[in-house]
């Protein structure tokens, strides 16, 4: 399955990487604009330099020559760390006079006013008016690049500090942002089942909203489709159990008039098929108000009223007189989450499914245990374990010769999954050679 990017993660990545390229942009930019005014400086420092120093050094030198001595090149200056050096030169190239780091040799480079690169370095050479005398002045070798390097770091260095610092902020400024939305998330993800209750768009983002408003217009409707299931349920129910009543007892009444015939294996057999179908359109007809969600309730019932009635009308049965017993609850009470209806049809279908299924005229034991929950437990053969993890899957039928539908355990474990209750079933029973049981657990 492909694994689900985060949006918080991936506007933190996002906006932290875009923060880093315009900072690097900008130490880009600053590094050019600092370069060129770095270079306009240290160029115009040279020109002064020579320009100041070249009087001073050819007064100095005629000076020298008309008191008949010579001049020391460099040698009674005391030592100290120089970043500009120079050197005067006569016509011929020679050295006359250097600063302290300037090298004794002549620089390598020609002796042409102005300014001029030579292996790296920058000069500039000043000519007396004369022209007997010029002056270079340059710098050490790699101080300029050093320079603009350090001021390109001086620039860099802050992003290592704040970078990270800047993820940090992105990162609640984004988490602060996005709070009202996983709000909402976190409110759809507790709700269960049975809440169509509109969600709360209160103090969401514009663009947002929307959204929310179109999942609670959605809740809606599919709060009218469920109601209009019940109630088309419920219709059909009532006009589809009529007819069929109204045949057999048609048919019986005509079996009673005509008195004993050669026909009336014929007329016991439609009355036969006529039950078959009623039944069959009972169970239908529940499956599809199961599936209509008629188990969703809000609020717990007390249910042990109802479970007496239902379990008094199935004694009075043909098929249940005197084989339906209810152990009494100490609880007196017993509230579950769940519908009425759906709990009867639920606690019907266990009873006939006992009844059709169990063995003849065995005992049904009806009970409520410590922790609530329903058994329903019934003589008979054991149910192999391949055919009893079928068993609520519909239409599915175990090994049995009794007449049935296939859908009774089917509609019983799909109304107690949409109650948030869990059907178990069990063969042979607790406690038990044989027999089969049924576990009701429900919130």
């Amino acid at each position: 399955m492909m694994r689900r990017w985060s949006l918080n993660r991936r506007l933190v990545l996002l906006l932290t990487a875009a923060l880093g390229l315009l900072w690097l942009g900008a130490v880009g930019i600053s590094t050019f604009v600092v370069w060129h005014e770095i270079d306009e400086v240290l160029d115009s420092a040279l020109q002064e330099t020579a320009q100041r120093l070249l009087p001073l050094v050819v007064a100095d030198i005629e000076e020298s020559e008309e008191e008949g001595g010579e001049r020391a090149v460099g040698d009674d200056v005391e030592g100290h760390h120089e970043y500009i050096i120079y050197q005067v030169r006569d016509a011929r190239g020679h050295v006359l006079m250097r600063s302290h780091d300037a090298p004794s040799e002549a620089f390598a480079t020609s002796l042409t006013p102005g300014f001029n690169w030579h292996d790296g370095q920058r000069f500039y050479t000043e000519i007396s008016q004369d022209g007997g005398v010029a002056m270079q002045v340059t710098e050490k070798k790699g101080h300029r690049i050093e320079t603009i390097l350090n001021s390109m770091l001086g620039l860099l260095i802050p992003v290592v500090f704040l970078l990270p610092l800047a993820g940090v902020t992105i990162y609640w400024t984004v988490k602060q942002v996005m709070g009202p939305i996983g709000s909402v998330r976190e409110s759809i993800r507790t709700r269960s089942s049975t809440d169509l209750a509109p969600i709360d768009d209160a103090g969401l983002p514009a663009e947002f909203a929307p959204i929310v408003k179109d999942v609670n217009r959605l809740m809606e409707r599919l709060g009218l489709a469920l109601a209009s299931e019940r109630a088309f349920a419920a219709n059909s129910a009532h006009e589809l159990r009529t007819p069929i009543a109204a045949a057999m007892a048609q048919l019986q009444r005509l079996s009673a008039d005509l008195g004993p015939t050669a026909n009336q294996a014929r007329i016991d057999l439609i009355l036969g098929s006529l039950r078959r179908l009623g039944n069959m359109v009972e169970k239908m007809l529940q499956l599809a108000r199961a599936d209509s969600g008629i188990a969703i309730t809000g609020e717990a019932i007390d249910l042990m009223p109802v479970l007496h009635l239902l379990l008094d009308e199935m004694r009075r049965s043909t098929a249940g007189a005197g084989r339906i017993s209810l152990a009494e609850f100490e609880a007196g009470e017993w509230k579950r989450r769940i519908d009425i209806d759906a709990f009867a049809i639920v606690l019907r279908n266990l009873i006939d499914n006992a009844l059709n299924h169990g063995a003849a005229g065995s005992p049904i034991s009806v009970y409520l245990d410590a922790v609530g929950d329903l058994h329903v437990v019934n003589r008979g053969p054991v149910v192999p374990a391949g055919d009893l993890v079928r068993l609520t899957e519909r239409f599915a039928r175990g090994a049995t010769v009794a007449q049935g539908s296939g859908l009774g355990l089917a509609i019983v474990e799909t109304i107690l999954r949409q109650a948030g209750g869990r059907l178990t079933l069990c063969s042979p029973a607790h406690g038990m050679e044989d027999g089969f049981e049924a576990v009701v657990s429900l919130p």
